[in-house]
């Protein structure tokens, strides 16, 4: 027996599914995670060009969509400890154009946004009261890193009783083995981790429902 078969032997990684009403959340996917040089590396780029599918479909029958940043007051005075364990992180002002939405994946008019000063989307922000008036039970998440941010809004949104269901070829990660570690991780103990073609595939039928 392996290390990991005894979370098969425990029980972990069943399936949640699709609840009754879906959204969309897209994490951080700003202008500094795009270069290596400053907040990004392996496959984010990948993962939000995938994301613009996903927008697309997801805007093609009006399902709720969500995008949130990370935002820090000058001088990185407001993120406490976060700021000393990543000092990079004091940078991403406000006014800092690699705090900027990536374009092609930017919230559109009636998208909620929101900025937070934390990994989790939920954390400081009014997402969960978005999720409440939307009467959504299941959110679709994007963005970066997996490891970091997508893995703490998965764990939150488990924590407020929503079905996370990480796309994998949506978020993605400075380097490669904590990208899949925690996609892995993930599927054990919080969320379902579901393709692009699986999620698009869902939203047709949504599409095929309204129109009958």
């Amino acid at each position: 027996m392996t290390d990991m078969d005894i979370f098969e032997k425990q029980a972990f990684g069943k399936k949640l599914g699709i609840g009754h009403r879906a959204a969309v959340l897209v994490i951080d996917f700003q202008v500094g995670f795009t270069s290596d040089a400053k907040f990004g590396g392996y496959n984010i780029n990948d993962a939000i060009a995938n994301t613009v599918d996903l927008l697309a479909a997801a805007r093609e029958v009006n399902m709720p969509v969500a995008h949130v940043r990370f935002i820090a007051q000058q001088g990185g005075f407001d993120i406490g400890p976060f700021g000393e364990k990543v000092p990079n992180l004091r940078e991403l002002t406000a006014d800092n154009p690699d705090s900027a939405f990536v374009t092609t994946v930017a919230p559109i008019a009636g998208e909620y946004v929101a900025e937070k000063r934390h990994a989790s989307a939920f954390f400081g922000t009014t997402l969960s009261s978005w999720i409440i008036s939307n009467n959504v039970d299941t959110l679709f998440i994007a963005g970066c890193t997996t490891s970091g941010c997508v893995r703490a809004a998965a764990v939150d949104a488990s924590a407020y009783g929503l079905r996370p269901m990480v796309v994998a070829d949506c978020v993605g990660d400075r380097a490669q083995g904590p990208h899949e570690f925690a996609l892995w991780d993930l599927s054990q103990k919080y969320a379902d981790i579901m393709s692009l073609a699986e999620v698009k595939q869902y939203m047709q039928t949504l599409e095929m429902a309204v129109a009958a």
